[in-house]
């Protein structure tokens, strides 16, 4: 599921997508459409329905963990 952060400051952060959440769902780590990745409060993301979708590790190519 693609998140955009209403918090960022940085207009490159955009287009993100959710890998992993922490703290109850209060925090998502979120790899960004530039290539970096961070935790983001969840209430601070914009994102379409009512739930995160997350993308599993899985669903990359080996080649990406590399």
């Amino acid at each position: 599921m693609f998140v955009q952060s209403k918090a960022a400051t940085r207009s490159d952060h955009k287009d993100g997508l959710a890998i992993q959440q922490r703290c109850g769902g209060s925090q998502t780590l979120i790899q960004w459409s530039n290539g970096d990745r961070q935790w983001c409060e969840t209430n601070d993301l914009q994102y379409l329905g009512e739930n995160i979708t997350l993308v599993k590790p899985t669903d990359f190519s080996e080649s990406y963990y590399e």
